[in-house]
């Protein structure tokens, strides 16, 4: 039996939007994972779930609202049926294409959903727009009424440029205008098919942090539930609740399919790199072995070695390694290329700041 945290389906690469940082290689292709991968994905993972298992299973990675929804609907009665009852199904959207046939579809599988959606909308629009160079932000928006008008909650991811740090209070009136309680921050990054990133330069921790704390105190003052997942799993960590492990540090503690049926572990954007002294990160095929056959690949090995040695040297040198528990090997090789690494950019940019950033709005409310 097998206990992953995280299992990230993708039923198709394929994006319908184009993302100036966007970090996905193969977003032209139409390519749809096909019914005998499903299959394989039920008989060689989900039927092997410990029953005690509570994965959260989430279908990411290109956008997944290009996949019809009849193919959901097969892949539901397939997978549903043998996933342990602790399981969750959730989305990551754009949400252009989210319309009440989605709706329905979220509603009969209780799947949750979570928008991507880069705050206003002159920062989401800079970056965030069509095929044909169309702005994203009211159709991203649209879909948020929808969700909500419908009894939903999403939550938001929005990646932050250093355009946006100096504009906390309109992020902030953006967030409560539209009920948005549930937020997620990340930063534009240098990983795949992204080959800059706009933080590079200058040393931007200071204006992360003072942001973050800016956005936060004007929800304390005007007593607006906003939840920042990166703050208060610091939070929780703090008050002595036992939080899950760093799934992306541990071996099929995370298990990513990708539409073709190649298997990864590991930070779930890792087969997305150019490695070839990994394998790409493909460390199989679901139609051709199962989790044993690529637990014993030499780039597996490979790669659980030099992560490990990097997660005990983090451990070892880092006074937040009690937050991150080892940071992110994707972002490790993507600036270090090195996953035995220790920091990184990217956690600066997020553990870091999240961690001085609740500190430091507990010191100005004493």
């Amino acid at each position: 039996m097998i206990e992953p945290r995280l299992i990230i389906l993708q039923p198709t690469p394929y994006c319908n939007i184009n993302c100036s940082y966007c970090y996905l290689g193969h977003r032209d292709e139409k390519r749809l994972m096909a019914r005998e991968v499903v299959e394989a994905l039920r008989e060689k993972i989900f039927c092997r779930l410990s029953p005690r298992s509570a994965p959260i299973v989430v279908w990411h990675a290109g956008e997944p609202t290009a996949a019809p929804i009849e193919w959901y609907d097969h892949a539901y009665s397939r997978l549903l049926d043998v996933a342990p009852p602790l399981t969750s199904f959730a989305m990551q959207s754009n949400g252009i294409a989210i319309n009440d046939k989605w709706i329905d579809l979220f509603r009969r599988t209780n799947t949750n959903v979570s928008l991507s959606i880069d705050g206003p909308q002159r920062f989401h629009d800079a970056r965030r727009r069509t095929r044909n160079n169309k702005p994203t932000w009211q159709l991203a928006v649209r879909a948020l009424r929808r969700l909500q008008d419908s009894g939903f909650d999403p939550s938001v991811i929005t990646v932050l440029h250093p355009d946006a740090l100096e504009c906390p209070e309109d992020y902030y009136a953006f967030y409560r205008e539209h009920g948005i309680t549930q937020i997620s921050f990340s930063v534009d990054e240098l990983e795949g098919a992204n080959k800059t990133s706009s933080f590079v330069g200058r040393d931007f921790k200071v204006a992360v942090k003072d942001f973050v704390i800016a956005v936060l105190k004007q929800a304390y003052r005007d007593d607006f539930p906003l939840h920042i997942r990166e703050v208060e799993r610091v939070a929780q960590k703090l008050a002595g609740i036992e939080l899950s492990e760093n799934e992306q540090v541990e071996p099929w503690a995370a298990i990513v399919v990708a539409a073709d049926g190649s298997v990864s572990t590991f930070s779930p954007e890792l087969m997305e790199m150019s490695a070839p002294d990994y394998d790409n990160f493909v460390f199989g095929n679901i139609l051709e072995g199962g989790l044993d056959d690529f637990s014993n690949t030499e780039a597996f090995l490979r790669a659980s070695r030099e992560i490990a040695q990097g997660v005990a040297d983090c451990k070892r040198s880092c006074r937040y390694f009690a937050v991150c528990g080892g940071g992110s090997p994707v972002n490790k090789l993507s600036e270090k290329g090195d996953m035995s690494a220790t920091e990184t950019e990217f956690c600066r940019l997020t553990t870091q700041t999240s961690v001085d950033a609740f500190l430091g709005l507990l010191s100005k409310n004493s």
